[in-house]
């Protein structure tokens, strides 16, 4: 399949899932806003920067960046899909966030000139790239000369709750298979992030976990906006009654999680920092 097909069946992919992004997103900063965070603080984004976010979907954590940064600076938040990014503009205009700009772009292939950013991220993205390399070529052309990149992969999809407990829930409600791992953990394993960003040409390569607990109080709010995210063909054309009964048995999935009054919800990624030589 060619890089173009790759690119069109991508976008098609996620402009299907922007719909639902859409209705279910946050206005403004997320609500759990914890990966983004850590992003900010592992780069060193300082306030004045020019920062490139790739694949920024829905927003994040570009907006969290422009945030931190108050006013200062430039934040370019880019996506392969124009609906994603049209989700991420309306996030951004409530929190009257001027300071970031929306570019449609492949992260295989940038529009920017060389040596324009003082530092690159990407939350969950490289992950569904065709061409890894690339991505860190084009990384390594656009960032100035000492500049750093920080980028965050899933790990181990067993570790990761949020993912494998409603797939299964909604996979035995339905009586469906719960099917093949999902690509966003195919760069889960310990080192694999690494070697491509050594081999891209990028000094003081470093990787470490990242791992913190979601407490959700509002369970069934959770649930819904996952199900109404990630299981939108399989929802879209239930009744209400269907909708609630699933909701239900997804709910009880989470009760081992439940503690402190609070369900507590383990995350886990993987994160590698880099320099430009």
């Amino acid at each position: 399949m060619t890089d173009k097909k790759n690119n069109e069946d991508s976008e098609a992919r996620w402009s299907e899932r922007a719909k639902a992004w859409s209705s279910t997103s946050e206005k403004g900063i997320s609500k759990d806003d914890t990966f983004n965070q850590m992003i900010i603080k592992e780069v060193g984004i300082q306030s004045g920067e020019k920062v490139l976010d790739l694949a920024s979907g829905s927003g994040n954590p570009a907006i969290s960046i422009a945030s931190f940064m108050k006013k200062k600076g430039q934040v370019f938040c880019t996506d392969i899909t124009p609906s994603m990014l049209m989700v991420a503009r309306q996030r951004a205009q409530h929190l009257n966030l001027k300071t970031l700009k929306f570019i449609v772009s492949d992260m295989q292939s940038q529009p920017f000139e060389s040596e324009f950013f003082d530092a690159i991220t990407c939350r969950f993205g490289i992950m569904f790239a065709k061409n890894k390399f690339n991505v860190l070529k084009e990384a390594g052309r656009v960032l100035k000369k000492g500049g750093r990149v920080a980028l965050i992969v899933w790990g181990a999809y067993e570790e990761n709750p949020p993912f494998y407990v409603p797939r299964r829930a909604v996979a035995k409600h339905l009586g469906i298979r719960e099917g093949p791992i999902p690509n966003r953990h195919s760069m889960a394993k310990p080192g694999t992030l690494e070697k491509i960003m050594r081999e891209s040409g990028f000094i003081r390569v470093e990787e470490r976990e990242l791992r913190y607990n979601n407490d959700v109080v509002d369970i069934e709010e959770y649930v819904i906006r996952n199900l109404k995210r990630s299981f939108s063909k399989q929802t879209n054309c239930m009744t209400d009654t269907e909708f609630s009964l699933l909701k239900d048995t997804v709910v009880s999935a989470w009760q081992p999680f439940y503690e402190n009054n609070v369900f507590s919800i383990p995350n886990y990624a993987r994160l590698v920092l880099g320099s430009k030589t």
